[in-house]
């Protein structure tokens, strides 16, 4: 199908982008267009201008600071694969990024439009979640710093208000082991299940757990009472196996035509046990 008739606007700095959404309350952002183009194409939008993010240089950045890894919201994915700042310090995210759809969409597609758009059965929001990553939203009245645990809503749905650009991604370094596990139809395929775990390894006890789990429910989510299960725990099979069926015991998980609500609670269980074995040094 033909797109809808919009207006075309390329800024090349994030105050005229924000000014150009200020001047269209119908105007969209353009990142790599990976999922917003084939929206345009179905006409499940119609908005009235694209706003086109590619020239604004400054979000194409990946800076090392003393405490975090910021990274421009339009980063593409091969970008991020091939950053070494990530090998060291942001591990999970290089572990994940090769399972984003095919090489064509790692090529445009952009770390921050998948963030923003906050689809349950993308890899990033979740890599941002259990990272403890920070999103920086700029607006009209500047910028401001919200947390991943409370920038996703639900589905399709973040705390990026109206007129407002996501322009970079905060990862805070830490020294933990992370692994990430995923289980989709064909390898480039949106996922039906994925995990991702992280601790640090003091004396054969588990500390600084984390563990999240994607495409379970209407976002990312912690898997809190497994994390205060291990916190401290020697490593043991049996300790690791509590905390995998303790991971999705309680969540509320949504089925559709693709997986039901249970075959998703049992994979992610599956799945965490996985990646903890992995970080413990374990064979799986």
């Amino acid at each position: 199908m033909k797109f809808p008739a919009f207006a075309y606007v390329a800024p090349t700095t994030v105050a005229e982008a924000l000014a150009a959404l200020a001047d269209d309350d119908d105007a969209r952002p353009l990142a790599g267009g990976q999922t917003l183009l084939p929206i345009l194409a179905l006409r499940m939008s119609t908005p009235t201008c694209l706003v086109d993010l590619n020239g604004i240089d400054a979000l194409k950045q990946i800076t090392l600071g003393e405490d975090a890894v910021t990274v421009g919201a339009m980063v593409t994915h091969a970008g991020n694969a091939a950053s070494a700042i990530h090998r060291e310090h942001v591990p999970l995210l290089s572990e994940a990024v090769p399972f984003v759809a095919h090489d064509a969409v790692r090529n445009r597609g952009t770390i921050g439009g998948s963030i923003a758009y906050a689809d349950t059965a993308a890899e990033m929001p979740l890599v941002a979640l259990a990272l403890d990553a920070t999103l920086i939203i700029a607006g009209a009245g500047g910028e401001r710093r919200v947390a991943a645990e409370d920038f996703f809503l639900g589905h399709y749905t973040t705390a990026i208000g109206d007129g407002e650009l996501l322009t970079a991604i905060e990862f805070p370094l830490s020294t933990r082991r992370w692994a990430f596990e995923e289980v989709a139809r064909r390898p480039g395929d949106f996922a039906l299940v994925m995990a991702a775990t992280g601790a640090r390894i003091d004396n054969g006890r588990l500390v600084d757990v984390r563990i999240a789990l994607g495409c379970i429910a209407d976002r990312p989510v912690r898997a809190r009472a497994a994390e205060a299960f291990l916190e401290g725990q020697a490593i043991a099979p049996a300790t690791l196996g509590e905390a995998a069926r303790l991971a999705t015991a309680d969540l509320r998980s949504h089925g559709d035509i693709h997986a039901s609500a249970d075959y998703r609670r049992d994979v992610g269980a599956r799945l965490v046990a996985r990646a903890l074995n992995r970080i413990c040094g374990a064979t799986t």
